[in-house]
């Protein structure tokens, strides 16, 4: 695959009619996602808006990947795309302007119902053997979820070779600096995307040294813990216990929405652990 006029060649194009007029793109960033749907051109047309023949006027994405690993691009490179929502990643806020968005379709976490089926976002139940069929599934809590442990449909490998092969394109094509989920660039809280079954540290080490190339930042709230993991489950570190507003920090590794730091200045400097990354600026 390769980037010509901020198209892919040679996947089925196709432009949404949800794109910001007069704003040019020139991306930095891509965000992965997932589209909360199990059909791949049922989801494909709502992102495309009423050029989809669809009601849907606020969110659309750059390219869509299918389930068989056919792809559709919706929106050209250079232009600003709506996926991101509110949405931080060190110093660049509304990441809509710095960031391609793919979406691989994929319904995100299925919640047990009691009764041996699995409850989808929308209320849809599916059986354990209807998730083996779609290609089974990971197991695993999420606190923006819900209390429960949720089912999480894979993503397949078709899909994912796909995926790849678009990342390569797009880092080949435009200066891209990180690959990130939507759950740690969310700033409202509830996002999850891709979610635990997508494998995202693959993604990211298609960048080579450039791998997450995030400036150094500093801490927006009065105090901030810094724990021995990606957690509040996890005890603070000890000392210096949390670190303070305006100390400054460098990012070394994500996990969804916790930062792995190193802090640069102030009282804790020197000391690596975890803190979480919406109170980062």
């Amino acid at each position: 695959m390769k980037v010509t006029d901020h198209r892919i060649e040679p996947i089925w194009y196709r432009e949404t009619s949800n794109l910001s007029a007069g704003k040019v793109l020139d991306p930095t960033i891509i965000v992965m996602h997932y589209t909360t749907g199990w059909s791949g051109t049922g989801s494909r047309d709502w992102l495309m808006g009423a050029a989809g023949g669809t009601s849907n006027r606020g969110s659309s994405a750059h390219v869509v990947v299918n389930r068989d690993g056919t792809a559709w691009q919706i929106a050209p490179f250079n232009r600003v795309a709506w996926h991101a929502g509110p949405s931080r990643y060190g110093a660049l806020k509304g990441l809509n302007n710095h960031a391609v968005g793919i979406e691989f379709v994929n319904p995100g976490p299925l919640s047990p119902d009691g009764s041996g089926r699995y409850a989808d976002g929308y209320g849809n139940r599916r059986t354990e053997g209807d998730l083996d069929e779609f290609g089974g599934y990971v197991s695993a809590p999420h606190s923006r979820v819900g209390s429960q442990v949720y089912a999480w449909p894979l993503y397949t490998e078709a899909q994912l070779a796909t995926g790849r092969s678009i990342v390569e394109a797009l880092t080949a094509g435009y200066d891209i600096r990180a690959i990130v989920s939507h759950e740690e660039v969310d700033t409202r809280g509830w996002k999850t995307d891709p979610g635990p079954a997508f494998p995202m540290e693959s993604f990211r080490a298609l960048l080579g040294e450039d791998h997450d190339d995030v400036p150094l930042m500093e801490v927006t709230a009065t105090r901030l813990n810094i724990r021995g993991g990606p957690g509040t489950q996890y005890e603070k570190l000890d000392p210096p216990g949390s670190i303070a507003s305006a100390d400054v920090v460098e990012v070394l590794s994500s996990e969804g929405v916790w930062r792995y730091v190193e802090v640069k200045s102030g009282g804790g400097a020197g000391t690596r652990g975890w803190v979480h990354g919406a109170y980062l600026g």
